[in-house]
């Protein structure tokens, strides 16, 4: 007889897991496949969320924002290395510029901070390889 089961063992069914064994209690977690994080976990790219994308006010603007400021201590508590590199959106016309403003908007609501949008030949100096059509 366990106090909790967690029903599938991807990141965030491992890490509900996880907090709950901080506590006297017995955790087990039920996964479908032949390892934990295999499913939709396993082809994730890395990418930790910032906050910018998602319309401010929604549970997904608050959870991207709080994982993201929460990652690094969570990675080095397990021992994985973490750098956090940034992102680098790349617009091209006054539409996508109209986007990144927008974004913009959006991160900063949602308590991003360090965004910026950039020059040009800032981005190439970044990332030579970025298309000069900018």
């Amino acid at each position: 007889m366990y106090d909790f089961c967690i029903i599938g063992g991807g990141v965030i069914g491992c890490a509900v897991a996880r907090e709950l064994t901080r506590y006297k209690t017995s955790v087990a977690v039920v996964e479908a496949r032949e390892d934990v994080c295999t499913g939709a976990s396993g082809a994730n790219s890395g990418i930790i969320h910032a906050g910018y994308d998602p319309l401010p006010k929604t549970l997904k603007a608050v959870y991207n924002a709080t994982g993201a400021k929460m990652f690094p201590a969570y990675a080095a508590a397990l021992g994985v290395p973490f750098v956090r590199t940034g992102s680098l959106l790349v617009a091209f016309g006054d539409d996508g510029k109209d986007k990144l403003r927008t974004l913009l908007d959006r991160g900063e609501k949602n308590g991003i901070k360090n965004l910026r949008v950039i020059r040009k030949e800032d981005a190439l100096a970044i990332e030579p390889r970025v298309s000069p059509d900018l």
